[in-house]
């Protein structure tokens, strides 16, 4: 009577994809979907000194009492420490407000809802540029925003489309929001240059712009701190704006949804009033977040041995995906030599690469060589090691040599 008429819901591509690959039990399979990073023998890559941090957190057997409604205060400071920087005068100042979340897809939900809800005057307009998370979209219109999107990518050249970008920001009215991806691109892997992040902060700041950063992968780059560039730069020139913080990828704590968002206020009494909207939204939607991801996260970044540990760790992940992105870009352009330019792939950064492949060519490797990856030609870089590199680039370059259609003018769905 009630739900009769109940539709089924947008179809999830990523759901799809996991549960073709998860169902999948051929010895050939290679599973370069979901945004995971994976070892070399494909599996889950649990850091040492996570695993350590888990025993000393079980030793200390601490409660399971509900965290407070804003999070732990701890894991807070240092959360915004790796964003902003040991030295930030905007922390020492109290010009921060910072909140705990479900991760960074719940940072940015509560940052929409804030600007949607919260801030008089705000504009309602958000810019995205394409191809992007596939969740930006949605998750504004849920919040009652209106998104205009742009083209972030040149396919042509596998870098970022600047001239569309910077017409975009020219013509966007005073006050408009801009989502922007702090490092390692989802789905294109093409990131700002910091050139391009210094033109881009002026040509914002002139026109009153808001930017909204999402940093998901901050570390996966080319360096922690060389991956968070963008926004000290942002906030050294004296913007007001919203950071949406994750630590699923750089501490492999995908599952237990760990989380910050972060606003940088004009003063220390606006951060109090910002931070206290954040914390009735959280409150009034969730209440609070998860306990066990943030209390090892905050382990580790409370002690300096545990914390240099995590980040030489971190420093061998981003040089395995440069290195596995160099292996796949000679196999297919001098081994193999696939037609095409490949030069996409050791252009790019962090975890993904956007593979310059038909949709139907995607199809046929999903189907006729068990190798998954999403339609638009995105693949996940650390599923790739030395066992399937060579069987991966093979039947590429099999594929390629048999379709030879697509090249450069596809235009790509956005995806997780």
């Amino acid at each position: 009577m009630f739900f009769d008429n109940v539709k089924q819901g947008a179809p999830d591509i990523m759901y799809h994809l996991k549960v073709q690959a998860d169902g999948d039990k051929s010895p050939n399979k290679v599973d370069l979907g979901v945004g995971i990073y994976r070892n070399e023998k494909g599996l889950y890559n649990e850091m040492k000194v996570l695993k350590e941090a888990k025993i000393a957190l079980a030793s200390a057997n601490p409660d399971h009492d509900y965290e407070v409604t804003t999070g732990n205060p701890s894991y807070l400071k240092n959360a915004a420490r790796i964003v902003f920087g040991e030295d930030s005068s905007l922390l020492e100042a109290g010009q921060i407000a910072s909140v705990q979340t479900i991760s960074g897809t719940g940072a940015i939900h509560i940052a929409f809802m804030l600007l949607a809800r919260s801030i008089p005057g705000m504009s309602k307009v958000v810019y995205v540029g394409t191809p992007a998370w596939g969740n930006y979209v949605p998750m504004l219109g849920l919040a009652g925003l209106e998104a205009r999107t742009y083209r972030h990518y040149d396919p042509k050249s596998g870098t970022v489309d600047w001239d569309s970008v910077l017409d975009t920001v020219r013509a966007a009215p005073e006050g408009s929001i801009f989502v922007l991806q702090a490092c390692c691109h989802n789905p294109t892997a093409a990131d700002f240059t910091q050139d391009q992040w210094r033109i881009l902060s002026r040509e914002m700041k002139t026109r009153k712009q808001f930017p909204v950063f999402d940093i998901a992968y901050q570390g996966l780059g080319n360096g922690l701190e060389e991956d968070i560039y963008c926004v000290r730069h942002f906030a050294e020139q004296g913007f007001e704006m919203l950071v949406c913080q994750s630590f699923a990828k750089n501490f492999a704590l995908y599952g237990e949804r760990v989380g910050a968002l972060h606003a940088v206020c004009p003063s220390a009494d606006s951060a109090l009033a910002v931070r206290d909207q954040m914390r009735f939204l959280i409150r009034s939607e969730f209440s609070s977040s998860p306990a066990y991801g943030s209390r090892l996260v905050d382990l580790i970044l409370s002690d300096p041995a545990r914390e240099a540990a995590w980040r030489h760790e971190l420093d061998s992940v981003h040089q395995r995906l440069h290195r596995l992105r160099a292996k796949l870009y000679d196999m297919l352009t001098n081994v193999y030599k696939t037609p095409g330019d490949w030069s996409v792939i050791t252009n790019g950064n962090g975890l993904f690469a956007l593979l310059p492949l038909a949709a139907s060519q995607c199809e046929t490797l999903r189907k006729e060589y068990h190798i998954y990856l999403v339609s638009t030609g995105r693949i996940t870089v650390s599923g790739l090691n030395e066992q399937n590199m060579a069987y991966v680039a093979k039947s590429i370059d099999t594929v390629v040599r048999e379709s030879q259609e697509g090249w450069g003018t596809i235009e790509r769905t956005s995806v997780l």
